[in-house]
């Protein structure tokens, strides 16, 4: 229980610090870079591995370290595009929906229990997710509206299941050291958008955004760390949909109370099925 419980808080104080970025004017994406140097220098330092670097293209999981890192950094971009275009509102929601991708994947790929009263859990998890989004204001429909929510959708999906497929028959208790190739992976992806974004707009680093960044890093490491243990003791269909609801809802809350952000009789019975699917789907595990 420990473990979940790191990991939910950790991904939450991200989730906070991405708000608090948005307050003091940092970079996203000089931040998220500084962050994978951070993860990944402290990955390769607590396990020792800097002088196993070249030989991880030999390790039989290298080709999944390197699709998670492309979808961490891709997944990424595409949440800040579709937030501006799609409304953060509806991006959030895409995001965290995609729950049902890896839920699915675990059913049908491990063979786990699927008893009704999880499923229906897990409904009461999708619902609440969507109610503690909702928002009230008007969106101006357009292409973008669909189709960045569907690829965050996919990505995100598709990204938790390589990591829960990782976990289950690839890493082998070596998660320090697959978790630093793939954010060393990710990091390289990140330089290599930035070099190409740099032809057209120029950045200079800043203070700001490095401090941001590594602040970032720490958690980030620390949050996926936690989370990658857990799909080693929890099955797919618990921990996702407890993962997933638990920091909507702490993020909304830490909206209301720390940021002062408004919450609708809607956002609020969301939040109540959010703790009462978290209940139903332990009651199963």
């Amino acid at each position: 229980m420990i473990y979940i419980l790191l990991s939910i808080s950790l991904s939450s104080l991200i989730v906070i610090a991405f708000k608090i970025f948005t307050r003091f004017g940092i970079s996203n994406l000089q931040a998220i870079i500084v962050n994978y140097i951070v993860a990944a220098v402290l990955g390769f330092s607590l396990s020792g591995s800097f002088s196993d670097i070249p030989a991880a293209v030999f390790e039989p999981w290298f080709i999944y370290a390197l699709l998670i890192g492309f979808f961490l950094m891709f997944v990424f971009n595409v949440y800040a595009v579709s937030a501006q275009k799609a409304g953060i509102a509806l991006t959030a929601v895409s995001g965290k929906m995609s729950v049902v991708i890896p839920v699915v994947a675990g059913a049908i790929i491990y063979n786990e229990t699927m008893g009704w009263i999880r499923i229906a859990g897990i409904v009461t998890a999708l619902l609440a997710l969507y109610l503690t989004f909702k928002s009230k204001e008007k969106r101006v429909y357009n292409p973008w509206t669909f189709v960045l929510p569907a690829i965050l959708f996919l990505g995100t999906g598709t990204n938790d299941s390589l990591l829960n497929y990782a976990q289950r028959k690839l890493i082998h208790g070596d998660q320090m050291y697959f978790l630093s190739v793939c954010f060393l992976i990710s990091l390289i992806f990140g330089l290599l958008f930035l070099l190409g974004k740099s032809f057209f707009k120029p950045e200079k680093f800043v203070l700001k955004n490095i401090v941001g960044g590594v602040i970032l890093g720490l958690l980030n490491f620390g949050s996926t760390y936690y989370f990658l243990v857990c799909l080693g003791l929890y099955e797919s269909s618990v921990f996702f949909p407890v993962f997933n609801v638990s920091i909507v809802s702490i993020a909304a809350l830490a909206g209301y109370f720390i940021f002062k952000e408004k919450l609708s009789l809607i956002n609020r019975i969301g939040i109540g099925l959010a703790a009462g699917a978290i209940i139903i789907i332990a009651i199963t595990a």
